[in-house]
């Protein structure tokens, strides 16, 4: 299943969402009848076995109704809501230099194990939200990443079972300021260059780990303005997600927590032709990652 958070303008309301396979958005919030059903999705992922039945018992009886030409009164197309994080997590925890080729282009070795720096939830916003430019960088980069929804609280994950803990995937573009994440660096820490304002466009939608057979066999592409700047695949992660779970288990794992398990090469940092790569205002930035969709967002 796709879940997700939206709105309907001009209300502020939050929804609680699933994508049905006709492409409409079934509104679970607005199914007071089920008292079964959670909340939000958030909620959906700690209410465990019992909130993800509910969900599914909703959609098999909205897909029923669609297939009788019934219409469906708690329901949206997609282009009348406005797409929110799929959730707030209670921490993101990002793997930096997980692709070869990207820890390459960078300049830099690659980690012996999973390693990085924490993303503030405060940086998220969902598809189809502005990336702000900051005035004071002009090396505004993107970094299509493959985002891990921890589904139950764990630590000390062995490898062998850290797909037990996993509720589903998710799409999130890392954008950095470079010149500031390298000065931070030098220093000894990263934290502005990685947590401004509108630095984590997260979504569109949580895909359900049952729709994800194989995270490491997905193509992702990044596109700017149209044009193909970062083409992979899952499969190139030096440390897979297991180790990734396994390491990151250390500092306490919840219910909703992200893993973004880092970016292939393709990036600004990297570009060594004629102009720059770097994100300027007006641009479009698509990251498709195969099976999860794709996330837009353009830059102010």
């Amino acid at each position: 299943m796709k879940l997700l958070t939206f709105r309907v303008p001009p209300s502020r309301r939050e929804r609680f969402g699933v994508l049905l396979a006709s492409g409409q958005v079934l509104d679970l919030s607005s199914l007071h009848g089920d008292r079964r059903l959670p909340g939000t999705l958030l909620a959906c992922i700690r209410s465990g076995s019992q909130g993800l039945a509910a969900v599914r018992a909703a959609v098999e009886k909205a897909e029923a109704a669609l297939k009788d030409g019934r219409a469906l009164l708690a329901s949206y197309g997609l282009v009348e809501i406005v797409c929110l994080p799929p959730l707030i997590p209670g921490k993101i925890l990002a793997v930096g230099r997980n692709y070869g080729e990207h820890a390459a282009e960078t300049g830099l070795p690659s980690y012996s194990r999973p390693s990085g720096f924490v993303k503030l939830t405060s940086t998220l916003i969902g598809h189809g939200g502005a990336i702000r430019k900051p005035r004071w960088t002009s090396t505004l980069d993107y970094e299509n990443e493959l985002a891990v929804v921890i589904g139950r609280d764990g630590v000390n994950i062995p490898t062998r079972r850290a797909y037990d803990y996993v509720f589903g995937y998710t799409i999130m573009n890392d954008v950095s300021a470079r010149e500031v994440q390298n000065q931070e660096r030098r220093e000894g820490n990263i934290l502005v260059g990685k947590n401004f304002p509108t630095a984590a466009p997260l979504g569109p939608w949580v895909v359900t780990r049952d729709e994800v057979p194989d995270p490491h066999n997905l193509r992702l592409t990044t596109r700017v303005n149209g044009e193909i700047r970062q083409h992979s695949s899952t499969g190139d992660q030096i440390h897979k997600i297991p180790a990734q779970i396994a390491w990151y288990s250390r500092t306490g794992l919840q219910a909703g927590d992200l893993i973004a398990t880092g970016t292939p090469a393709g990036t600004a940092v990297g570009y060594r032709g004629p102009g720059a790569w770097y994100l300027q205002r007006g641009d479009a930035v698509e990251c498709e990652i195969e099976g999860i969709g794709v996330l837009r967002n353009t830059v102010q």
